[in-house]
């Protein structure tokens, strides 16, 4: 391929529906066997790992929220919490423009996309801070595999909800399951990060979606260890994981929580089940000096809802991609 050339896109794999295996051991919150699985796969699933009594209570609010700040367009029914026929294709009014300066450049508090809402600017709530990245059980498996000097958590990515389409049979086809993925890394610093389900998720719901072992390949495609520095083979990097890993859609139950390694290969899954499938995405970091907002913006590099900042020096990427972990790899 001759320079400046771009590459042809990937043929995309159909995703699997993967439930995790327990490699939980009695009286370890993290087992030797979880370790392992996480350094070759590049993610792990807790399950169970928050209370049910308190994800209820969360959801509830949130539901409040997202109506009272979400309103349905002119003539649409709005969904009901306890009614799922009412859940189906919503319309919502337009969203805002993009603003282009200010704490909320670049991004929409409230994002919304066809069946896809991202509460983006309730993230800082105190109650889903307590819920995830300061739950004393989620902070414990980050630093088994982090370390212990962790920036302090100030606020999650928000609550991603996908609604289900309305389709009267679960079926589909398998072109529909591959055109419905998008695979793709994160910006910003990116180190550990937490994907925690605030209902269950069955198959082909909208599942969390990971590409296993793609963290060390995207690793080795930026110049740095932890902040956004993709090198020139990034793009080629990112085909061939595409092309050659089948992605696992995750199921789990309420209150399961996904960790993966920052460089994994993700998306959002296929959908075509009858539950809304709602989420909360953490972002968990060690606890260095990072750029300020200003020099974010200078960068192209502003995204307010995430808990991630560019540390102000990162290790160039080595051989020992564990150097900077707990873990033994």
């Amino acid at each position: 391929m001759e320079s400046g050339q771009t590459p042809s896109e990937p043929v995309k794999k159909p995703s699997v529906v993967f439930d995790a295996p327990d490699l939980s051991v009695d009286g370890e919150l993290v087992s030797d066997a979880e370790i392992r699985f996480f350094v070759d796969n590049g993610f792990l699933v807790k399950k169970l790992l928050i209370d049910r009594d308190a994800l209820a209570s969360a959801l509830d609010r949130i539901w409040a929220y997202l109506l009272e700040q979400l309103p349905t367009a002119e003539g649409a029914v709005p969904p009901v919490p306890d009614d799922p026929t009412t859940w189906a294709n919503p319309r919502w009014v337009p969203m805002p423009a993009v603003r282009k300066s200010g704490p909320y450049q670049g991004r929409q508090r409230i994002f919304h996309s066809g069946r896809t809402v991202k509460l983006h600017d309730i993230g800082d709530a105190d109650y889903l801070l307590e819920l995830v990245p300061n739950n004393p059980r989620v902070r414990h498996v980050v630093r088994a595999l982090l370390g212990d000097d962790l920036r302090p958590s100030t606020r999650t990515r928000g609550i991603y909800a996908v609604f289900p389409r309305g389709k009267k049979d679960g079926s589909c086809a398998e072109e529909d399951i591959v055109r419905a993925l998008g695979p793709h890394t994160d910006q910003v610093c990116q180190q550990l990060n937490a994907c925690a389900y605030l209902d269950d998720v069955p198959p082909r719901n909208g599942g969390f979606t990971l590409y296993p072992g793609s963290h060390r390949i995207m690793f080795r495609a930026h110049r740095l260890e932890s902040n956004w520095s993709p090198l020139s083979t990034f793009r080629s990097s990112l085909h061939r994981v595409i092309a050659e890993i089948q992605p696992y859609e995750l199921v789990g139950a309420a209150g399961d929580v996904i960790f993966w390694h920052g460089r994994t290969v993700h998306s959002m899954g296929m959908h075509v089940g009858d539950r809304i499938r709602w989420a909360l995405f953490a972002d968990f970091a060690h606890n260095r000096a990072t750029l300020d907002c200003q020099e974010h913006k200078r960068l192209g590099q502003f995204e307010w809802f995430k808990d991630a900042k560019l540390f102000a020096e990162d290790l160039p990427v080595g051989d020992d991609m564990w150097r900077s972990w707990r873990l033994t790899a």
